[in-house]
């Protein structure tokens, strides 16, 4: 799972929607009250990072939206597939994106429920013959009217010549989509490359899922405004000097990042183990201040890291790339002025500084 629960929990406490892409039960989504489709975009909206995603959604939404108002006035409209293909590593916050998009659907009537059936192989492919496809059927049966989410679906062919069970699982897949074109949303994801080795292995896939979105990993600046929500939820603070850290961490392994990155959940993995060495350095402290309880240091944030490497990074990353929110144009800060409030050099605007991208200097 990709869950950050404690995001979600402070997300709820506060009445805000979250704004990290993470995922909960889907339980949990089908007793959410119904909301408007402004409501559900702008929640999209809210989640960092994940622009391209975004934009792709933002303009599906507006093709539909427009079929249903030329549909109204008695107009003919363009029929299109809405099964999707969801490409990007672990933690981008696909299961996250597909629940808004059941959201969206249901507000622009296409989806009576709009509710999310997340699934994988295990819940499709059955042990023994004859056994997959009412598996399959059952689990489709529970995402009518919302959207059935298969994760690494790459996974449900290991071989076009020797998994009959997985071959039988798709074509059970296909004909239920052509069964119940008008109640189900089917959404692969998955890695980019086994997922399209899975769509050329049945031509019936290819042909219905023309909707392909890529999502990225998220960069440095994006880790770091996840890992201070996290902070946020748990009443923890960060000095400039961390964030320089974090950043030059977060900013190396996404440089030299493989299809193993971690994401949002590296984001976590980090905070936590910044909790456990927090606990270490003040375990033999006393007094214990809320200070020392509630601030993180430098020594607190580890990565895996080389000692050689950090040594390079504090010597090549000394200024960050800012953006203002007001004029768009970006700026450059030195160490000592992130997390803190500066004027924008071009408009002249309040510039937060939390987070910003590391420059190599040399």
């Amino acid at each position: 799972s990709q869950a950050v629960e404690i995001v979600h929990k402070e997300a709820a406490r506060l009445g805000k929607p979250n704004p990290v892409a993470e995922e909960k039960d889907s339980a949990d989504a089908a007793e959410e009250p119904a909301d408007s489709l402004e409501k559900a975009m702008s929640d999209l909206n809210e989640l960092i990072g994940l622009q391209r995603v975004k934009k792709e959604i933002t303009t599906l939404t507006n093709f539909l939206d427009l079929q249903r108002h030329r549909e109204a006035a008695g107009l003919p409209k363009h029929e299109l597939s809405l099964h999707m293909v969801f490409k990007g590593n672990p933690g981008t916050g696909k299961t996250t994106v597909a629940r808004i998009v059941g959201r969206v659907f249901k507000a622009l009537g296409l989806l009576e429920k709009g509710h999310l059936v997340e699934t994988d192989r295990s819940g499709l492919v059955a042990e023994y013959a004859g056994q997959t496809g009412p598996k399959v059927n059952k689990k489709i049966d529970e995402a009518l009217d919302g959207i059935l989410f298969i994760d690494e679906a790459y996974s449900l062919v290991t071989s076009a010549q020797e998994d009959a069970y997985g071959l039988e699982a798709i074509q059970a897949i296909v004909k239920r989509m052509e069964d119940d074109r008008n109640r189900l949303i089917v959404v692969l994801a998955g890695y980019p490359e086994p997922i399209d080795a899975l769509l050329q292995s049945n031509p019936g896939l290819t042909s219905r899922f023309n909707t392909q979105m890529h999502f990225d990993d998220y960069a440095a600046t994006d880790l770091g405004r996840i890992f201070e929500l996290m902070c946020q939820a748990n009443h923890y603070k960060l000095r400039s000097s961390t964030r320089v850290r974090i950043l030059r961490g977060f900013s190396h392994l996404f440089e030299s990042r493989d299809e193993h990155f971690g994401n949002g959940r590296l984001v976590r993995n980090t905070f936590e183990n910044a909790i456990r060495r927090l606990a270490n350095r003040v375990a033999d402290i006393a007094p214990v201040t809320r200070e020392l309880l509630t601030v993180f240091t430098d020594e607190d944030i580890n990565m895996d890291i080389s000692p050689s490497v950090w040594t390079e990074l504090e010597a090549s990353m000394t200024r960050f790339c800012v953006t203002c929110q007001k004029c768009d144009k970006t700026a450059k800060a030195n160490i000592d002025h992130l997390g803190k409030r500066l004027g924008c050099p071009r408009c002249k605007q309040p510039l937060e500084t939390k987070w910003g991208e590391p420059l190599r200097e040399n």
